[in-house]
């Protein structure tokens, strides 16, 4: 009896104490979760990547200025065929101006234009001393009229064919005459032939009028061989490269003299910084 009253009383406290909030219920457990086991990760491989190759390097283009030109004429060709195979022998494009009334005139045109060189009709033209120096029967003389030079210009280009123009034989009285060297300037523009000034006079009017006309012209700068001497006129052609260096383009006039024709072969070969042309590449 003492113990189940005792029993009682106590559980009597309890409900006394829950309803006093003396006796707090314990919170549930939460539940045990259990994680998995960590996977073990590999280092990240470290690969060495070789540094991308450079496009390869494009040649610059190298800019190579044209050579000063150098074109040399040699006058009074046309007595004989000789003389031009020599001159072709040199090797280079070596103009030839031929005189229109001798024997091989046409044969010595006809042969240098098969080789390609050009051929100037070197036309005779009245001198100051005619007595001292004879241009011959077909000169182009002061006192003829404008269709008198227009029949014997004529006659020089058919007595030359294929020439691409003419220079002056002479002439150091006709070239001076703005009349006369007119007339033969319009039937060069009218023909579309180059004028190549010999400059036997420094008061020629050939080139101012050339230019005025719009005739394409040229003029000389240096005569080659005014002494027959191979040293000399290797020294002239020296300073006819030494012009055209400096002023881009240059004409130096010779003769057919054995002395040119071997100076030219010595010279020419070892001639710095120019290059040898037509005289067609120099006119303007």
């Amino acid at each position: 009896m003492l113990a189940a009253g005792f029993v009682a009383g106590a559980a009597l406290v309890l409900v006394a104490l829950k309803f006093m909030g003396g006796l707090e219920s314990p919170e549930p457990e939460a539940p045990r979760v259990s994680l998995p086991k960590p996977v073990e990760v590999a280092p990240p491989e470290i690969v060495t990547v070789p540094p991308a190759e450079a496009p390869p390097e494009m040649p610059v283009p190298s800019i190579v200025a044209p050579k000063p030109k150098l074109a040399i004429v040699i006058d009074d060709m046309g007595p004989d065929m000789k003389k031009l195979r020599d001159i072709i022998a040199v090797g280079e494009p070596i103009s030839i101006a031929v005189m229109p009334d001798t024997r091989f005139s046409k044969e010595v045109s006809n042969e240098a234009g098969s080789k390609g060189l050009d051929v100037l009709v070197h036309m005779p033209m009245e001198p100051k001393d005619p007595a001292g120096h004879d241009p011959g029967v077909a000169a182009l003389l002061v006192e003829m009229t404008p269709e008198e030079i227009a029949i014997r210009v004529e006659a020089g280009l058919k007595a030359v064919p294929g020439a691409i123009g003419l220079n002056n034989h002479m002439g150091s009285r006709f070239t001076e005459d703005e009349v006369k060297m007119r007339a033969v300037l319009k039937l060069m523009k009218q023909k579309g032939l180059i004028f190549l000034d010999s400059r036997t006079t420094s008061a020629t009017v050939g080139g101012r009028l050339a230019r005025e006309l719009k005739v394409k012209s040229a003029e000389r700068n240096i005569f080659l061989d005014n002494k027959r001497e191979v040293a000399y006129i290797k020294g002239q052609l020296m300073k006819a490269a030494r012009i055209a260096r400096k002023r881009g383009k240059a004409v130096a006039i010779g003769h057919p003299y054995p002395e040119t024709i071997e100076a030219l072969k010595e010279a020419l070969p070892g001639l710095q910084g120019v290059e040898i042309v037509r005289v067609s590449e120099v006119a303007e």
